[in-house]
């Protein structure tokens, strides 16, 4: 299996778009969706769920299920843990710094940690609690747990039923479905607090997780003989997503006052929960970055975008920290900070990514062994350089190419 560098370059981009969004800069607006009404979020969720569809697919059919169980269990346990530092951090260090410096918007916050320490602390471990920017890593690990069955599930009996499945999730998410499952927790008297599980609607962005492990899938059980998408290179299916990228781009920034009256709180378009012209928006633009983006990162081999991708969550979760407290004491104060004071932000965010990005390309260089069948030692020559030889003629982009190395 080969390593897809040019997905690596992806995430990358995602990660820092997200930077931008999350740090209180004047980049915030620009970063925050920029190409439409799809942000990146989107685009890391689906791609995660790619790779691993992609890569713990053919390790199902060799080495069994219980094997893709325990590697992508043994993940989440260590993203479980990302999470667990990251709630000490902000119990203690972020709680300590509102205090002392008397910080409204740190205060805010944590808001239901300052009103019910107690609970906060007990319910947070079990994702009850999930502070803003925290709630992002619990959905992931739960998608991710329960890849091994979908995977499983999808070789025994077909995709058709999980599809089928997934999208009444999603509907049921558009029609607030999930209100009936508070009311019902409620009335079993759990504390359940609807304000306190985050932004994230799980009904509705499983559906772009199930798309991706599906594709990531079919890239490994397809005839080799035909493409496994043979219509993505049609021309009417390109012209098409051409057309409804831009018809997206003018609504987003209402060029000649396009549905002014309509904009991202609609339904249609609801973040949260995955409106349904979100969705249309992202399929589009996914289209058009598989097409012309990704055979551009191939060729381009950005050794920085690659290292940042190739250890995505660990930068993700290291970029959380620097995004709450400058937010808290810089960011969303009464008078706008100074550039000054935005360069400094940004550079400090770049640098704890780059270097947390380094020392997990480093640990995972170190540990890496080739007996282990999923894992190759990376071909960069220090933390910033890709390398080009890559040994042969080197392959167009796109999502169903080839093969992918895992890492």
């Amino acid at each position: 299996m080969k390593r897809r560098y040019e997905l690596d370059a992806l995430r990358g981009i995602f990660l820092l778009v997200m930077a931008g969004t999350h740090l209180p800069t004047a980049v915030n607006s620009a970063a925050n969706q920029p190409l439409g009404y799809v942000s990146a979020a989107e685009g890391f969720v689906f791609l995660s769920a790619f790779l691993v569809g992609s890569i713990y697919t053919p390790l199902m059919f060799q080495r069994g299920a219980a094997y893709v169980r325990g590697r992508l269990w043994k993940r989440a346990r260590k993203l479980y843990g990302y999470h667990l530092l990251l709630l000490f951090f902000v119990f203690t260090v972020v709680a300590g710094i509102a205090v002392w410096t008397g910080s409204q918007a740190l205060y805010n916050y944590a808001a239901i940690f300052f009103q019910r320490p107690a609970w906060a602390v007990a319910a947070s471990p079990v994702l009850l609690y999930q502070p803003p920017l925290l709630d992002i890593l619990p959905m992931y690990i739960a998608f991710l747990l329960l890849s091994p069955p979908l995977l499983q599930l999808g070789s025994r009996r077909g995709w058709w039923p999980i599809l089928v499945g997934s999208g009444l999730l999603w509907l049921l998410a558009q029609l607030s479905g999930e209100r009936l499952l508070y009311a019902g927790v409620a009335a079993a008297g759990l504390p359940l607090r609807h304000e306190a599980l985050g932004a994230f609607n799980w009904l509705g962005w499983q559906l772009v997780w199930v798309g991706g492990l599906w594709l990531g899938f079919r890239q490994h059980r397809r005839d080799e003989r035909a493409p496994a998408q043979p219509w993505l290179g049609k021309p009417a299916v390109m012209l098409a997503a051409c057309g409804l990228v831009i018809f997206f781009l003018l609504w987003r920034y209402h060029v000649g006052g396009l549905f002014a009256g309509i904009d991202a709180g609609s339904p249609l378009l609801d973040k949260w929960k995955l409106g349904p012209l979100r969705v249309v928006n992202c399929i589009s633009l996914g289209l058009i970055l598989n097409w012309a983006l990704l055979p551009a990162l191939c060729w381009l081999r950005i050794g920085v975008l690659e290292l940042l991708g190739r250890n995505s969550l660990q930068v993700f979760s290291a970029h959380i920290p620097v995004c709450v407290l400058g937010g808290g004491l810089v960011g969303y104060q009464a008078a706008p900070s100074t550039p000054l004071v935005q360069t400094l932000l940004w550079m400090l965010m770049l640098g704890v990514m780059l270097f947390v990005a380094w020392r997990s390309d480093a640990s995972n260089r170190g540990s890496a062994s080739p007996s282990a069948g999923h894992r190759a030692p990376s071909t960069v020559r220090g933390p910033f350089r890709a390398d080009r030889g890559t040994g042969g003629a080197k392959p167009a982009g796109g999502l169903a190419l080839r093969p992918i190395r895992s890492g």
